[in-house]
C-alpha cells in the first residue's frame, strides 16, 4: 500500500537490418500530414465498417483510442480498455468522427478467450460479418445471437450492413512466446468465415515497440528492427495474411503519454490508410459486380 509501482524492466537489444525491410517516403511531419490527407481523400459511395478482431489484452480498445487521439490531436479514451483475463468490451461498439474517420465506422467487439465457453462467440461473427447483428448487442459467449432476438438481429441486411474489412489484432510479444492453440483456432475459425464472404484482411501487431530497445527509445526504427520483422514474418505463417497487410504500431497506452508524438503517428496513419483503402475497395468490387449483372 502507498508503494510506487514497479516499471517493467526494459526490452533487450536486437539488431538492426543495413536497411530498412519496409520503406517509407520520409519520416518526417510532412509525410504524417500527407498520410493524414491521403485518407481524409479516401470516400466511398457511403459509410464502411471495419470490425476489430483479437484475444483479449491485445489491444484492440487502445487502437480504436490511438485512431480517436490521432484523429482529434490530442490524447482521448474513448473505447473501454483493461488489462484482465476478461474482455472490457462486452457490446457491439461504433466509433467515428469528423476528421480521419469521418467517412468510415471503426466496430470493436469482445474479444477472445481461451476457453470456448468464455470471450466472443465464434459463430456471433459468422452473423456480424453478414450484417445481422444490429448496435447496442450485447455478446453472451455462452449464447449466440439468433433471429428470434427482434432487438438486434436484422432479418435482410443490405450490403451497407455488411463488414467490408476485419482488422485481427494480436500483441507482437506473443509471436515470439507462441500463441495459445485456442486463440488461433478461433482466429482461423473466423478467417474461414471472412474467405468466404471475400471480405479483405488486415494484422496489427500492437507493442510492438516493447519487442525492441532500439524501437523503444525510437519509433523510427520499427521498420530496421529484426526482431519486429520476425514477428511479421511469423504472424503471416499463423494467420495466412500476407505480410504487406501486417503491421506494427505501438498504441499510446503509457500514462504519461500525454502530448501527442508525430512520430508514433506514422504507423497508426499507414495502417488506417491501407484499411481504409481495403474497405473502399470492397465496396467498389461488389458495386462493379453487381453493375456488371
Amino acid at each position: 500500500m502507498g508503494g510506487k509501482k514497479s516499471k517493467p524492466s526494459p526490452p533487450p537489444p536486437c539488431p538492426f537490418t543495413r536497411t530498412p525491410w519496409r520503406t517509407i517516403p520520409a519520416w518526417n511531419q510532412d509525410y504524417e500530414l500527407l498520410l493524414r490527407r491521403q485518407i481524409k481523400e479516401i470516400q466511398p459511395q457511403w459509410k464502411p465498417t471495419i470490425v476489430l478482431v483479437g484475444p483479449v489484452g491485445a489491444g484492440k480498445s487502445s487502437f480504436v483510442n490511438a485512431i480517436l487521439s490521432v484523429s482529434k490531436g490530442h490524447k482521448t479514451d474513448g473505447a473501454c480498455t483493461g488489462k484482465g483475463d476478461k474482455s472490457c468490451t462486452t457490446s457491439y461498439d461504433k466509433y467515428t468522427d469528423n476528421s480521419l474517420l469521418q467517412n468510415f465506422r471503426l466496430r470493436d467487439c469482445m474479444g477472445l478467450e481461451k476457453s470456448a465457453e468464455e470471450g466472443f462467440n465464434v459463430a456471433d461473427m459468422v452473423s456480424l460479418l453478414k450484417g445481422h447483428i444490429k448496435d447496442g448487442y450485447t455478446f453472451n459467449p455462452r449464447s449466440p445471437i439468433t433471429p428470434e432476438n427482434k432487438t438486434h438481429w436484422r432479418d435482410n441486411p443490405k450490403f451497407e450492413h455488411q463488414t467490408h474489412c476485419v482488422v485481427f489484432v494480436v500483441d507482437a510479444n506473443v509471436m515470439h512466446t507462441g500463441i495459445p492453440p485456442a486463440y488461433v483456432r478461433k482466429i482461423r475459425e473466423i478467417q474461414t468465415a471472412v474467405k468466404q464472404l471475400r471480405i479483405p484482411r488486415v494484422l496489427i501487431l500492437t507493442k510492438a515497440d516493447v519487442l525492441c530497445e532500439e524501437v523503444q527509445k525510437e519509433i523510427s526504427n520499427v521498420f530496421r528492427s529484426f526482431r519486429v520483422r520476425e514477428a511479421i514474418k511469423t504472424a503471416s505463417e499463423v494467420f495466412n495474411i500476407p505480410e504487406a497487410s501486417i503491421h506494427p504500431i505501438s498504441n499510446y497506452e503509457d500514462e504519461d503519454s500525454v502530448v501527442m508524438n508525430w512520430k508514433k503517428n506514422i504507423p497508426l496513419l499507414l495502417t488506417l490508410r491501407q484499411i481504409t483503402q481495403y474497405a473502399k475497395d470492397r465496396i467498389e468490387a461488389v458495386n462493379e459486380h453487381s453493375d456488371s449483372d
